[in-house]
């Protein structure tokens, strides 16, 4: 058996960086870091927001589409303690959400029944819900019964997302504080 060797490579000494070529390269890293941050900040806020939105935008889906199904009237409702058993709809006002603060968390539940079909804990601190309605009711025949309700969704004030619902039950979204 025959085994074929190959030559090895030398490297040489004084391969590599120096002090002042790896502080000049560090520097430039450093700049250019400096200069994404804040943009990589909005983009994460964004992000969050987009999301936040997303699971709002389904529970409202979901009860237009239970209240056709079941034909009889499902709620979309603020409430303060989704995680317990005896979760109900809250218009109370707690220690770090305001009254109108859908922020809270929210409940999807059939009407008169109590039954809830689902759930949303609270959102991140610094993400609020300001709503115009304390409850959104949708009909057997999928309109809502209050007309042209509004929800605005923020983080700490900036970057808002308008949820509009119609009397029709339509529900849009709009990438800021306009009006519905």
């Amino acid at each position: 058996m025959h085994l074929l060797r190959t030559p090895m490579r030398m490297i040489a000494p004084d391969a590599g960086l120096t002090l002042v070529e790896a502080m000049v390269a560090l520097a430039i890293a450093g700049i250019l870091l400096s200069l994404a941050a804040p943009a990589m900040r909005g983009f994460l806020v964004q992000n969050r927001l987009a999301a936040d939105t997303s699971q709002l935008v389904a529970a409202l889906t979901l009860a237009r589409s239970e209240a056709i199904q079941r034909g009889r009237a499902v709620q979309v409702c603020r409430s303060v303690d989704v995680d317990s058993a005896a979760a109900a709809c809250s218009a109370a006002a707690t220690a770090k959400r305001a009254a109108d603060d859908w922020g809270a968390g929210w409940l999807v539940l059939v009407a008169g029944s109590g039954q809830i079909l689902s759930r949303q804990g609270a959102l991140d601190d610094n993400s609020q819900v300001a709503a115009t309605r304390k409850t959104i009711t949708y009909h057997s025949g999928g309109n809502a019964s209050n007309s042209f309700a509004r929800l605005a969704v923020s983080h700490n004030g900036e970057f808002v997302r308008t949820v509009c619902i119609s009397s029709t039950g339509r529900i849009s979204v709009k990438p800021d504080t306009a009006e519905c």
